[in-house]
C-alpha cells in the first residue's frame, strides 16, 4: 500500500490534517490503533485562548484555530454534515475579589453561579469534538481516502510496518505523520498521559461556555457538558473520586444543576508535553502535545503539516 503521507492517529489533529492534505490533492492513508481513552471523543471543545493563559506563538496558533472553524464547519454543512458548535464567546466568572480584579470581571454573569462576583467575556466558543471528527471521517471516505485500523509499530523514512485486525501490514509513503496523542511516548516522543474526566447532564445550557473556579461547563447536544478533572497516569475510566469531584462541583457551584440528571460519563487522556509539530527525522513528523488544547490548536496544526511537506496552505 503506498500513499503520499501516511497519518498515525485519528483523532482531530490527525483526521483534520489528512482532510487539509487530501483538499490539496495528495494521497493519504489514514491509520489508527482504535484504543481506548482517545482524547478527542471525550474532550470539551473548548476554543478559549484566552482563558486558557495563552500567550506568545501558542496564542496566535490559538487565535488562527478560533478564526477557521466557522468557514470549516460551513464547508462540512454544506456536503450534509453538520457540526454543534457556537462562537458567541467564553465566559469567566469571579468566584473572589481576587480574581474579580484579575480578570476585570465586571459583567453580568451569563448563568447563575453561587458566589459569583462577576464575569468577563473573551472571544471564542466551542465546537463538538466526536462529531466533527465523525464529519471529517464521513468528508475523507467521500474524497476515497482509506481508513483502516491498525497498531503501527515501526515508523521510519519511507512507511510503517504493523499489524492490522488479521494480519501484518507494510505501507510506503513520502511522509509519515505521527498524530498519536498521549501514545506519543511509544514513538520516543515527550508526551505523556494527563486522565480527564467528564459528566454530560440533563439540564439547562449555559448559552456559552463557562469557567468558574477549577472547572467549567458548556452545551452539549442539548444539555451540559461538566469538566474536568486531571490525573497523571494510564488508570482507565472514571472512578468514585472523579465523580465525585464532579457532582459536588455541579452541586456547589449552578444552582440550575442541584438536581440535574446523569446522562453520560467520558474520560480520555490528555497529551501533555512540550508542543511540537515538525520533523523528527527524514520524512517523518510528528505532531504532539497539545494539552487540553488540541481542538483548538489543530487548524494550526494542520497549516504547519502543509508546510512542512511542501503544499501551499
Amino acid at each position: 500500500m503506498k500513499a503520499d503521507v501516511i497519518v498515525v492517529g485519528a483523532g482531530i489533529i490527525g483526521t483534520l490534517a489528512a482532510y487539509e492534505l487530501r483538499k490539496r490533492g495528495l494521497s493519504v492513508l489514514l491509520l489508527d490503533a482504535g484504543k481506548g481513552g482517545a482524547a478527542t471523543l471525550a474532550s470539551a471543545g473548548m476554543l478559549a485562548p484566552h482563558p486558557e493563559g495563552l500567550s506568545g506563538e501558542v496564542l496566535e496558533a490559538a487565535l488562527f484555530g478560533l478564526g477557521y472553524y466557522p468557514g470549516l464547519l460551513e464547508e462540512l454543512a454544506a456536503k450534509g454534515w453538520e457540526v454543534e458548535a457556537g462562537f458567541s464567546g467564553t465566559q469567566v466568572v469571579a468566584l473572589s475579589q481576587v480574581e474579580e480584579e484579575a480578570w476585570e470581571a465586571q459583567e453580568s454573569l451569563s448563568y447563575p453561579v453561587r458566589d459569583g462576583r462577576g464575569a468577563r467575556t473573551f472571544p471564542g466558543g466551542y465546537v463538538h469534538p466526536k462529531a466533527l471528527r465523525e464529519a471529517l471521517l464521513k468528508a475523507l471516505d467521500a474524497m476515497e481516502t482509506p481508513f483502516l485500523q491498525a497498531e503501527v509499530e515501526e515508523v521510519k523514512e519511507g512507511g510503517v510496518r504493523g499489524r492490522g485486525l488479521e494480519e501484518p501490514f507494510t505501507a510506503q509513503a513520502r511522509f509519515v505523520l505521527l498524530a498519536v496523542g498521549a501514545w506519543g511516548g511509544r514513538f520516543g516522543l515527550g508526551v505523556r498521559p494527563l486522565k480527564g474526566e467528564a459528566l454530560v447532564l440533563e439540564g439547562p445550557a449555559p448559552p456559552m461556555p463557562l469557567f468558574a473556579g477549577d472547572g467549567y461547563l458548556l452545551p452539549r447536544e442539548g444539555g451540559v457538558y461538566l469538566g474536568a478533572t486531571q490525573r497523571e497516569g494510564w488508570a482507565q475510566g472514571v472512578d468514585l473520586f472523579g465523580l465525585r469531584w464532579l457532582s459536588d462541583y455541579a452541586h456547589e457551584r449552578f444552582p440550575l444543576l442541584e438536581g440535574a440528571r446523569f446522562r453520560e460519563a467520558l474520560w480520555g487522556y490528555r497529551p501533555v508535553g512540550e508542543l511540537f509539530v515538525g520533523e523528527v527525522e527524514r520524512g517523518v513528523l510528528a505532531a504532539v502535545g497539545h494539552g487540553r488544547n488540541g481542538i483548538l490548536l489543530a487548524p494550526w496544526t494542520a497549516k504547519r503539516i502543509l508546510e512542512l511537506v511542501g503544499v501551499r496552505p
